[in-house]
């Protein structure tokens, strides 16, 4: 019996070694996934970041453009305003 029990105790052993070690290997793929999904997340909000600022640029570009095009008609519109009245 007691040669049964030294197996018994003995698979146990192995058991707990090998679920010991495949819960290290599993905490470790997902730490390894972990930090690959960090790093994708910041490559993408950077990406995200440099799309939106020369967005606002060509925004900004534009804005100014239309703000001298209305400052003229502004003008024109002054002097015939001037030249009617």
């Amino acid at each position: 019996m007691s040669e049964d029990k030294s197996l018994f105790e003995k698979n146990i052993e192995m058991w707990e070694r090998w679920t010991n070690s495949y819960m290290d290997t599993m905490a470790r793929a997902m730490d390894k996934t972990m930090e690959q999904s960090t790093a994708f997340r910041q490559q993408v909000e950077k990406a995200a970041a440099v799309a939106v600022d020369a967005q606002l640029d060509a925004t900004l570009a534009a804005i100014k453009a239309l703000e001298k095009q209305v400052e003229l008609l502004s003008s024109r519109i002054d002097e015939l305003l001037k030249k009617q009245g």
